[in-house]
Formats: C-alpha cells, sequence, structure tokens
C-alpha cells in the first residue's frame, strides 16, 4: 500500500503522483501542507517538506527520491532511461526544472493565485515583474534551445525530465501564465502535446475539481 503525504497544488507533490499514475500504483494521498509540524510528521520528513512516500511503513522523503525507488521497485515503465547519456541529461533537466524553472513557475503561482486568492495577502508587483520580465524568459530561452522538434524531451519514451519540466507549467498555468508560442514555438509544441496526454488531462482535471470555486 502506498500512502503520499503532501497536497497536489505542490508541484513536488504533482512529480511524485504523476509518477505513482504513470506506473499504475494505487495510492492514497494523506493531504499535508508543508512546514507541518506534528511530530508524526516531522518524525518521517526532518526538514518539513513535502511528499514524503510511505510503502507499507517504508517511508521516503524527497521527490527526486520518491521517483528514483518507484522507479526500482516498478520497472515495467521506467522513467530512467538506460543509456548513461540520455539518463545524464534526463537528471539534469530533472534537476534544472526542480530548481531554477520552479523557483519562478511557483513565483507566478504564489503572486497571482496563492497570496491574493487563497491566502487574502497583497501581492508583491515587484517580484513578479521581476520574474516575468527576466528570470522566468532566461529559463524560457534555455528550454527553447533544448527541446526537441516533436517528442520526448529525452529518448523515445517519457522519463523523469518531462514528469519535472511539466509539472512546472502547470504550476504557473494557475498563476495565469502560459507560454508564448509566436517567440518559443518548440517549446509551445511540446507543451500542447504534454498537455493533452491522458496522464496529464487526468491529473488537471483531479487538482481543478478541488481548487475553490471560480479559480
Amino acid at each position: 500500500m502506498f500512502k503520499l503525504y503532501g497536497t497536489p497544488l505542490s508541484p513536488f507533490v504533482r512529480k511524485a503522483m504523476l509518477t505513482l499514475e504513470y506506473k499504475g500504483l494505487e495510492y492514497e494521498n494523506e493531504k499535508t501542507f508543508p512546514n507541518e509540524q506534528s511530530e508524526p510528521f516531522r518524525s518521517i520528513s526532518p526538514l518539513g517538506k513535502i511528499p514524503v512516500l510511505d510503502h507499507d511503513g517504508f517511508t521516503i522523503p524527497d521527490t527526486s527520491v520518491i521517483c528514483r525507488y518507484l522507479d526500482r521497485i516498478a520497472p515495467e515503465k521506467p522513467i530512467y532511461p538506460e543509456d548513461p547519456k540520455e539518463e545524464a541529461r534526463a537528471l539534469w533537466l530533472e534537476e534544472y526544472a526542480d530548481t531554477r524553472l520552479i523557483e519562478n513557475c511557483a513565483g507566478v503561482f504564489q503572486e497571482r493565485l496563492l497570496k491574493p486568492k487563497l491566502l487574502r495577502q497583497p501581492t508583491d508587483e515587484a517580484r513578479l515583474a521581476g520574474i516575468l520580465d527576466s528570470a522566468l524568459p532566461t529559463c524560457l530561452d534555455y528550454l527553447e534551445s533544448v527541446v526537441p522538434e516533436s517528442g520526448y524531451l529525452v529518448g523515445s519514451h517519457l522519463s523523469i525530465a518531462d514528469l519535472s519540466v511539466v509539472t512546472c507549467f502547470i504550476q504557473a498555468q494557475y498563476g495565469d501564465f502560459d507560454v508564448d508560442g509566436s517567440k518559443y514555438p518548440r517549446l509551445r509544441r511540446y507543451l500542447d502535446a504534454a498537455y493533452a496526454a491522458p496522464l496529464v488531462v487526468k491529473r488537471m482535471a483531479s487538482e481543478r475539481a478541488n481548487l475553490p470555486p471560480g479559480m
């Protein structure tokens, strides 16, 4: 039995959920927010971060570790390429998505949705402008240079690179941001295909169904 601690609107939780769902592994979601201070949760997440996976009592924090673990115990639909060079590329894109890309996509989400609509806090307009005018375009320029003309980011099937990058852009969508196809045609085509994939369609529908009305 798999139990995943976290909230689906977290991009890191989403990446773990997409991995579980891609592999056809049934799981229960234990709704938990970042920095949960309860003693039971902190005992399985020393850094207080989400997600944490519980597999029959064996607990694992950190999304990247969770995804690697799931790939080892359910190898039928691998998300890490066998070829060393392709694996290295996939791992790099995962790292890039988990750091620089999500920093900016989550920033848009925080300033346009989380703070004003959920937390009733003012938007930091200066921060938002910095993200939209400078930081995020730098990320988009880089991704446009590495996205292939068609297909997956690395190799011939879905990999951890795709799961990591796409979840970032889903986060940005909740902040009313989408990629301009006239400036980034390769990235736009890639994302259109990713959003149309049944795995992603189902995940996004589940998340949107749990958003407050009007969001």
